[in-house]
């Protein structure tokens, strides 16, 4: 096996073995030295990454806190402001409904108060429900695919010359 350069040297005399052991007491203080600062890089880098995670966590946290929050809204909205359906109501509202008609029974005062845009029709725990419309634009605000249609504002046109004449929307045909 081939010999060290140290030992090669305290063979020939040319240092001494405390200039060697000084020689090994340096090098292992440089080593150390090299390490601390990539140690301490590193710790630095671990410790920034589970900072960001924690961070991107507690954000996670606040938006499920958040969205709990307007679900628990939106249903006291839904529940305290539902219009209730007469029994043996026989007139059927249709509406599409997630690219499907539905209907539900309604009489004729709700009729009456649906065509007006008086109320909407809400979408929660796989039921239709009615509520007024000032109610579902808050109930939009909240969860908007609740809501199945909001009545839309018509502009009238000044220079229509059919204004007078209404068009009846109960047609059946």
């Amino acid at each position: 096996m081939a010999i060290s350069l140290q030992d090669q040297l305290l063979k020939a005399g040319l240092a001494s073995k405390k200039q060697a052991n000084k020689a090994k007491a340096d090098k292992r203080k440089k080593k150390s030295k090299t390490a601390a600062p990539d140690n301490a890089l590193q710790i630095q880098q671990q410790q920034t990454a589970k900072r960001d995670k924690d961070r991107q966590l507690n954000l996670d946290r606040e938006q499920q806190k958040a969205d709990k929050a307007s679900i628990s809204q939106a249903r006291q909205i839904v529940e305290s402001n539902r219009v209730t359906i007469p029994r043996g109501s026989d007139i059927t509202h249709q509406f599409s409904h997630l690219k499907f008609v539905k209907s539900i029974y309604v009489d004729k005062q709700l009729q009456s108060q649906l065509f007006c845009g008086l109320l909407t029709v809400v979408f929660m725990d796989d039921k239709y429900w009615l509520i007024p419309t000032d109610q579902a634009h808050r109930l939009n605000a909240l969860q908007s695919d609740w809501v199945v249609e909001l009545p839309k504002k018509e502009l009238k046109d000044d220079d229509d010359p059919y204004a007078d004449y209404a068009i009846p929307d109960d047609l059946m045909w």
